[in-house]
Parts: C-alpha cells; sequence; structure tokens
C-alpha cells in the first residue's frame, strides 16, 4: 500500500583561473531532490533545492515545493506554479497554495500566494536595480469539456503592496502596479472535419498605485466594473485568438488568428509580447507511407495596432518544413522561417554560471532562419557509423528591452562523424565546425575541429571520455581569439544486487581551458573547472 521514491543530487563546483581575476566564486554547492509518497490513491510528491550560491532576487533560488494528489484531486504547497491560459496565469512561481480537481470533464483550479517578494533600495549603492514591492495574487479557472465541446472562464489578480518597502526614491521608475484580468475559453465541433478553438482575455492594469485613490477616476470608463478598481493610472488590453483546423487524414489545414493589443500585459506572466496581429494558414501533408512530410505556416503579420509608433511592420511571414527519410539509414530535412519570436525567461540564473541580478529576460526577434540537415548511418555488426552535416543561415533583427539592433547576418556549418564499437564499449567522434557574423560594426569568423575518445568499463557501468577542441577567431582582418578547450569526465552507476537500495551514482567533470595571446587578447591566460556530482535515487 505504501511505496516511496525520489532521488538526491549533490554538485560541486572548483574554479580556479591563472593571468586574469576569478569570473566566478572558487567553490559552489548545489543540493536538490524529490521525494514522492504513494499511499493507495494518495501521492505526495516533495522537491527541494539549496545552495551556498545567494543573490538579491525576487524569487530565491532555494525553493521547496509539494504536490499532494489523490485520483483527481491535485494540491500545490511552497513553491509552485500553476497554468491557466497564455493571457491570464501563465506559469509564473508563486510561493503559497493552490489545487486543481479534474472530476470526468471538468476542470476547476484555483491560487494563492506571493508572486514577488519585497526587495528594499540598496543604499548602498545608490541602486535600484533589484528593488520589488511585495506582490500577492489570487486566481481561479472553471472549464467544462466533452465530445470535443468545450467552454471555460479564468480570473487572475495580482497587487503590489506599497509598503512593503521603507524607502522608495523619489527618481525610480519601479511603481507598485494592480492587475485584474479575465478570460474566456470555448472548443467546438462544426463538423466531422472542422473543429474550432477560441480564446478571449480582458485585462486591467494600473501601473502605479500611489497616484490616487479609485474616486479620482471615470467610472464609466472601467471595463471591468465590480472586479477592478478604476485609477486615473489604469489602462484596459484585449487579448485574442482563434483556430480553425481540418482534419482529412494525410491532409491538415489550419487557420489562425491572434490579435494583442499593445503594451498588453499580465502579472501572472513573467513577459508577454504585445502589439501584433497575426493571419496565418498552416497545411500538412504526408506522403509515401509517411516517409515524405510538408508542413507550411503563412499568412500576414503586422504591428503598431494603435499607430503611435513612428515606424511600422507589415509583411508576410511563413515557416515551411520538409522531412525526407528514405530509409533508416538516410534523413533529409530542410526548414525556413521569418516569423517574429520573443523569448521569455523566468528570474533564475544558471547555477553553474555567473550570478545575474536580472529579474526578467526581455528579448523580440524579428529574423529569417534556413536550415538544413542530411545524416547517413552505416557500419556493419557490432561496428556502427554516422555521419551528420548541418548548415544554417540567420538574418536577424532584434530589441532587448528598449534598445533596438540593426540586422545581424549570422552562417553556422558543422561536420560530424562517430565510430562506435559495441564489443569492447569504445566510442570516436570527430568534428569540425565554423560560425560566420556579419554585422554593422564588424565581420567575425568562429572556427576548429574537436576530437573525443570514450571508453566503457566494469560492464559499462563505468564511462569515461576525453576530448579536445580548438577553436580559433578572425575579426577585423586580425585574430582576435585562440582557445584550446580540454576536458576529461567520469561517470559511474554501479548495480546494486538489491533493487530496494536504489541506484547510486558518481560523476567528475574536468575542463581546462587555455586562451593564447592575440593581437586582441593582450594576456594569455587559464582556466579549470571540475564538477563533482554524487546522486542516489531510490
Amino acid at each position: 500500500m505504501l511505496k516511496i521514491n525520489g532521488g538526491v543530487n549533490f554538485n560541486s563546483l572548483f574554479y580556479g583561473a591563472n593571468g586574469i581575476a576569478n569570473r566566478r566564486d572558487p567553490f559552489t554547492w548545489y543540493l536538490n531532490g524529490n521525494i514522492t509518497l504513494s499511499f493507495l490513491d494518495w501521492s505526495i510528491p516533495f522537491s527541494y533545492s539549496y545552495s551556498n550560491n545567494q543573490a538579491k532576487f525576487t524569487q530565491p533560488f532555494n525553493q521547496v515545493s509539494l504536490s499532494p494528489t489523490y485520483k483527481w484531486v491535485k494540491a500545490y504547497i511552497g513553491y509552485t506554479s500553476m497554468n491557466f491560459s497564455q493571457y491570464t496565469l501563465a506559469g509564473h512561481i508563486f510561493l503559497g497554495g493552490g489545487f486543481e480537481l479534474t472530476p470526468k470533464n471538468w476542470k476547476i483550479a484555483a491560487m494563492y500566494g506571493q508572486l514577488k517578494k519585497a526587495v528594499a533600495y540598496d543604499l548602498v549603492t545608490l541602486s535600484d536595480a533589484d528593488m520589488s514591492y511585495s506582490r500577492m495574487g489570487y486566481g481561479a479557472k472553471i472549464a467544462y469539456e466533452n465530445n470535443g465541446y468545450g467552454l471555460g472562464i479564468t480570473y487572475f489578480s495580482a497587487k503590489d503592496d506599497p509598503n512593503s518597502i521603507p524607502y522608495i526614491p523619489g527618481n525610480t521608475q519601479i511603481t507598485p502596479m494592480e492587475n485584474t484580468v479575465i478570460g474566456f475559453q470555448g472548443k467546438a465541433k462544426i463538423s466531422k472535419y472542422f473543429t474550432i478553438d477560441a480564446e478571449y482575455a480582458l485585462s486591467g492594469l494600473t501601473r502605479n498605485i500611489l497616484v490616487d485613490d479609485a474616486q479620482n477616476a471615470d467610472a464609466s470608463q472601467n471595463k471591468l466594473p465590480y472586479i477592478f478598481n478604476n485609477r486615473s493610472t489604469s489602462q484596459f488590453f484585449q487579448a485574442y485568438r482563434s483556430t480553425l483546423d481540418f482534419n482529412l487524414g494525410i491532409v491538415k489545414v489550419g487557420l489562425n488568428y491572434e490579435h494583442v493589443d499593445p503594451d498588453y500585459k499580465t502579472l501572472g506572466a513573467y513577459y508577454f509580447n504585445n502589439d501584433f496581429e497575426n493571419i496565418t494558414v498552416s497545411p500538412a501533408i504526408a506522403l509515401l507511407k509517411g516517409k515524405l512530410s510538408i508542413a507550411l505556416n503563412t499568412g500576414f503579420q503586422r504591428n503598431n495596432l494603435d499607430k503611435t509608433k513612428f515606424s511600422s511592420t507589415q509583411r508576410w511571414v511563413g515557416s515551411a518544413n520538409v522531412n525526407f527519410a528514405p530509409s533508416s539509414k538516410w534523413n533529409f530535412n530542410l526548414g525556413y522561417s521569418n516569423f517574429s519570436s520573443f523569448t521569455n525567461v523566468r528570474p533564475q540564473t544558471d547555477p553553474f554560471y555567473i550570478k545575474s541580478p536580472a529579474d526578467t529576460l526581455n528579448y523580440y526577434q524579428l529574423s529569417q532562419n534556413a536550415n538544413a540537415t542530411v545524416s547517413h548511418n552505416f557500419g556493419k555488426g557490432k561496428t556502427k557509423q554516422a555521419l551528420v552535416l548541418t548548415a544554417n543561415y540567420q538574418v536577424t533583427g532584434q530589441r532587448s528591452g528598449s534598445t533596438e539592433g540593426l540586422p545581424t547576418k549570422v552562417y553556422n556549418g558543422n561536420l560530424a562523424y562517430s565510430l562506435n564499437f559495441s564489443k569492447t564499449k569504445t566510442s570516436l567522434s570527430l568534428g569540425i565546425n565554423a560560425n560566420q557574423m556579419e554585422s554593422f560594426i564588424a565581420s567575425s569568423l568562429y572556427a576548429g575541429p574537436n576530437i573525443t575518445i570514450g571508453q566503457g568499463f566494469l560492464n559499462n557501468t563505468m564511462r569515461t571520455s576525453a576530448g579536445v577542441a580548438y577553436n580559433w577567431g578572425y575579426a577585423n582582418n586580425q585574430t582576435n581569439s585562440s582557445v584550446i578547450n580540454s576536458r576529461i569526465s567520469i561517470g559511474y552507476n554501479p548495480k546494486l544486487k538489491n533493487k530496494i537500495l536504489g541506484k547510486p551514482s558518481l560523476s567528475l567533470g574536468l575542463v581546462y581551458t587555455q586562451r593564447f595571446k592575440t593581437i586582441i587578447q593582450a594576456n594569455e591566460f587559464n582556466e579549470f573547472t571540475g564538477t563533482l556530482t554524487l546522486a542516489h535515487s531510490f
């Protein structure tokens, strides 16, 4: 009746440099794991994460969460996240609680918790880069779906506490906000071959609740009466999308429409791409008994919907992907896209890299991308070989925050060969890569070969590998980079006779980087990074 499973991982990182100042802490450790208790129909997962790598984040790195489940009942406790819809609550981490009920065709969910913790103004550095108000949020969703028909409603609200920070500098741009969003979702079968799916959201956002109280605002302009306090700094935004799908076996066609108002924002998401309208059609077909597949997505895209910007973009956009696998030994793939895209990064740093105080990363990309891949698998018996050639071309214009960049062209090519001897557990891989970038500032070339050798021991419970890569960089008619990376890795996964005891594992990775002196790099230096990982699952 009772089952316990989970795992624990301990990672430690050692670092040292010669010739330059250390670019990270000399020693860092991370401990994380999970435990799941199962009793009859109950499931209670528990996860945790601790580290000595701390910083001033609006959300801490050390987190504990608990998600007990019983049949169609699930609870969220601790540092957790829930997803109601892409326009309302979309995966934002919060400290609090929530539940999700899924009896038969129903889905009922609710949450309450702290979305951001208060971080005071730094009086030492006189910086508000990390300053943050305490933000509490709550929301609920009710949806019903049966036989291709569905209807749902979502509510989410969040508000900053203006008294959660002891001192507020007069020149700061960080203000306490309030937000209420209501959304509707629906889907239906029009006929045997047609289905429709749609979503609408209305967001009310107050950018500064300190300016005045709700009585000073025009109540007639409140688009969310009774559930939102309209103020002089309040604004209302809409977002909606719809999809009409046609399915006839080997042929599928989708008609998609999406509209997001300029400055649309929800405090339930870290970043939201707004001010755009897309109308696209996406046909797909499978031929030759599935060996050949062709998928297209093309349509019209425009921005500056409220005509307030100095420039507008209106263009035909599209993507195409063709995959052909005539046999198990050959595979060909071609792709092209010129869609705009955005990146949403949660405020959690890479635990194995330098700390960053960034709360969010807002990266909007307008690009054309073409890629091609050819792979061939060959060899006989216990000797297997593979050859893979990839090529990529990209023209990119980007915007990070309010800073816009001019187009940049990037060319990338890679040729890789691998050889595996299954009898001796030996592997060999050779490769060469080249990257060229052309921008309005300069052009650069970065290329080099690499080799890796692997060997298995003790019935392949221990794997070792060693590799060397050399990369040479050339920019502005001179060599600006010459680097050798040497690496060794050892992994040991012993098999215990008693499986109840679980599965232990040990891994060690050593990386030595040597950067040689060039015209740009006045001094040569070297760095050493070692990573030790102890893990046990049961």
